[in-house]
């Protein structure tokens, strides 16, 4: 129960952690761009919107093919266009169009033509002029009769687009900052003019909130919103000016009607030299697939008349997707294999996607970003997490097999990266212990203090088989299997001389019990018997019965350590034995020379 709640803290930790990092790093340059490129995929992966309010009459290049002069003399040409969506019933326009200059001196008429028909459709069609603020300060030098005309009128805004770090306009200021103690009306953009006079009501900005038609809209604190784009260029309706003008010179009022009626309509150009990318930029680069300047005032003007804004979401909800996204992708790391882990994370990270796209439908900016970073920073964190903690257990479970099996065993398994039912033969020195007189004293004694006084000689006698490089095999009630023989560290062919030291030892450790030991050398079965469910690493052969039945031969001869003639024969020199004549062997045909 501690060790689960352990590894549930843990999890959670890592996954606060990484949703509080991919939050922090998400402010960083890079990272900022690279969401608003994802918020990018969002407006292709939703596709277009339905637009109905708007149409474009462009200075295209087929009018700049038509018309013969040069632009900056096209004042009647404008002034044409105008009345006729006058007369054609448009409820709006806007004349996207700068003129910096009075033409006065080349062509006298111009300048008050254009005034003059913007101040006469006012009543019916306020006409909304653009001008660019750095060219206001010429005004008292270079009067311009249209720009004096439509700021008294209350009709001029700036034609200025909202550009973003990485050159594409997905914002747009709506309204000047307010200077203190200045009683004068706020400048406006072209699209949030042009959509006071389509309403009928003028926005009013009071302690940074910004009303209209007695609606809210969400602006930032540097007074800008996102444009909902409606789709790619070309969304809306548009007629080139120079078709526009013909079908008004051929009195074709009903064509004219269709076009405009009711709607806004926006005047400006559509050539190369005014496009800019936005959120529907392709794969293809140039200003050929990028979207002119009025045409994204349209895309500013219609999120403004059908309030399909699009604003941050809830801070809670942010830091909830975030913390659950990066939470689930822990657990998924934490607790399945590798490749179902990668399929799911995969899969987390498409429903990420999805989350985020379904929220911007509804007109809430989840960063998708900030999301995938929370992820994989959950995933390598949980990795790293995972893997010292599959090394911390592999050490466990290296270390318990070899205290319960033998590091012979641990070391087979890490070699073979397998455990599987199999066995070798090998020629070894087996050591057979025993108490003498055990099950009598245990009759007298508490079985609580037997188990423990068990417990520390059976300490004291494995420390001493593990000091002259033995390991047990296994516990046998009160015996000792242990099995000697040629490891690393030690002389080759010496296992029987280091297992006599080793039971002379044993049987001389002072203490409440009487330890007797037989040891035998010869070939033996060495491996894991069983079944697929249930195996033992053990010792197999006559070699380890032979050593069983020497032990029990102490009783008898009244002895402790009772040596195999197989042994004996490859003692070292200096260790001396005394025969104990042949004496038969249980299962052996003839009679056995023993030793002690």
């Amino acid at each position: 129960m501690g060790r689960g709640w352990k590894r549930r803290s843990t999890a959670l930790a890592i996954a606060l952690a990484s949703a509080l990092a991919a939050y922090l790093l998400a402010q960083v340059h890079f990272f900022q761009l690279v969401q608003l490129k994802a918020l990018d995929a969002q407006f292709v992966l939703r596709g277009r919107l339905p637009t109905s309010r708007i149409v474009l009459v462009t200075i295209d290049q087929k009018s700049m093919d038509t018309l013969p002069e040069l632009r900056l003399f096209w004042h009647r040409y404008f002034a044409e266009a105008i009345r006729a969506a006058a007369d054609g019933g448009a409820k709006v326009a806007a004349l996207d169009v700068t003129f910096a200059i009075p033409v006065t001196k080349w062509e006298p008429d111009n300048d008050r033509i254009l005034a003059e028909a913007v101040s006469t459709t006012a009543p019916v069609m306020p006409v909304v002029c653009a001008y660019v603020p750095s060219i206001l300060d010429r005004q008292k030098d270079w009067p311009v009769p249209l720009n004096i005309i439509a700021s008294a009128l209350g009709l001029a805004a700036f034609a200025n687009l909202t550009v973003d770090p990485d050159d594409f306009v997905r914002s747009q200021e709506l309204i000047e900052a307010p200077a203190p103690g200045n009683d004068v009306p706020l400048a406006r953009s072209m699209a949030l003019r042009v959509a006071e006079k389509y309403l009928g009501s003028d926005a009013q900005l009071e302690n940074g909130r910004l009303m209209l038609a007695g609606k809210p809209i969400p602006i930032t604190p540097q007074r800008t919103i996102r444009i909902n784009y409606a789709g790619p260029p070309g969304a809306y309706p548009r007629v080139s000016l120079s078709d526009f003008l013909e079908t008004a010179h051929s009195g074709r009022q009903d064509e004219i009607r269709k076009w405009v009626e009711g709607k806004a309509v926006l005047i400006g150009p559509d050539d190369l030299e005014d496009r800019h990318a936005t959120p529907f930029y392709t794969f293809f680069a140039g200003p050929r697939w990028n979207t002119a300047g009025v045409e994204i005032m349209a895309h500013a003007l219609e999120t403004l008349l059908d309030r399909r804004f699009l604003v941050p979401a809830p801070r809670f909800v942010r830091i909830s997707l975030l913390l659950a996204f990066s939470i689930l992708t822990v657990v998924i790391t934490a607790s399945l294999p590798v490749t179902p882990a990668i399929l799911w994370f995969v899969a987390l990270l498409v429903a990420g996607g999805i989350s985020t796209h379904l929220l911007f439908r509804f007109g809430l900016l989840v960063p998708t970003v900030e999301i995938a970073l929370g992820c994989f920073l959950a995933l390598v964190a949980a990795s790293i997490y995972r893997f010292l903690t599959a090394e911390k257990r592999g050490a466990l479970f290296h270390n318990a097999i070899a205290l319960f099996v033998g590091k012979q065993l641990a070391r087979s398994l890490d070699a073979g990266e397998e455990i599987s039912l199999s066995g070798s033969s090998q020629f070894v020195t087996i050591l057979f212990s025993d108490i003498r007189g055990f099950t009598a004293f245990c009759e007298q004694k508490d079985p609580a203090m037997v188990v423990k006084l068990l417990n520390k000689y059976l300490a004291d006698m494995v420390s001493i088989i593990v000091s002259h490089q033995g390991h047990v095999n296994k516990f046998i009630g009160d015996g000792i299997l242990a099995v000697f023989s040629d490891v690393d560290g030690a002389t080759q062919g010496d296992h029987p001389s280091r297992a006599v030291r080793c039971g002379q030892k044993m049987v001389s450790l002072p203490g409440q019990f009487r330890t007797g030991v037989g040891i035998n050398s010869g070939p033996v079965v060495v491996g894991n018997v069983g079944s697929p469910d249930k195996m033992e690493y053990t010792v197999l052969g006559d070699t380890v019965n032979e050593a069983s039945r020497l032990e029990s031969l102490n009783k008898e001869l009244k002895t402790q350590m009772v040596i195999g003639e197989a042994t004996n024969v490859l003692l070292e020199e200096g260790i001396e034995t005394v025969c104990l004549g042949a004496i038969p062997i249980r299962g052996k045909a003839e009679a056995m020379s023993v030793y002690t």
